[in-house]
């Protein structure tokens, strides 16, 4: 809560003809500006300040490894995670994989950025990319709402509408699909980050995986 300003500094009037103006001492110049310079600070750092960091957005980057489970039984196979990447397992031709996300209630999500490789076995036939989702599902079980799906690796893909995070109403989840990589090359996972902003007023969160 930001506290009521009362002014800390007043003025005391010199009186003509028996106040000598000078530099220094208690009713110097120098003692009459370093107060103002005093009140100054503490309206800015006590009152001012803390508005302005209320009125601005403030975005955050969440960095996520792939810690990606299998989620299609009799249809591929799931992710191999080795460390902290995720990868084609060996012959594999359809991959497969989920991983759960919280972000702050309330946060609008700005994009979806994914980190990883193709090694080409054959460069005349290419290893298809991964398709990666951020998506939301509702607390009733109905049909999961795509929100970002991104394009290219590195590059940050951004939802075509807003999405304001509403944990009371929805679960979100990474989903990543991988078809038809006949054997074709490597692929691997690196990393996932989620940028979101905070509205104005909005108390910081911590994002959860």
């Amino acid at each position: 809560m930001i506290e009521l300003y009362h002014p800390a500094f007043t003025h005391e009037d010199w009186i003509d003809n028996q106040d000598r103006v000078q530099a220094g001492g208690a009713k110097g110049l120098n003692a009459r500006f370093h107060a103002l310079e005093t009140e100054f600070h503490l309206l800015a750092d006590d009152h001012l300040n803390k508005v302005i960091q209320l009125l601005v957005k403030s975005q955050t980057v969440l960095s996520l490894c792939p810690l990606l489970t299998f989620n299609q039984p009799g249809s591929g196979v799931g992710w191999e995670i080795s460390f902290d990447l995720a990868q084609r397992p060996a012959a594999a031709v359809d991959v497969h994989g989920i991983m759960n996300v919280v972000l702050p209630d309330g946060a609008s999500i700005k994009s979806l950025t994914v980190f990883g490789d193709v090694h080409f076995q054959d460069p005349t036939k290419p290893v298809p990319p991964p398709d990666v989702y951020l998506r939301s599902k509702d607390m009733t079980g109905s049909g999961a709402v795509e929100i970002v799906r991104y394009k290219t690796f590195g590059t940050p893909a951004k939802p075509a509408a807003e999405t304001i995070v509403d944990n009371a109403a929805n679960k979100y989840f990474l989903e990543a699909d991988l078809v038809g990589a006949q054997n074709r090359g490597d692929v691997r996972l690196q990393c996932f980050q989620i940028a979101y902003e905070e509205r104005p007023g909005q108390a910081t969160g911590q994002a959860i995986v």
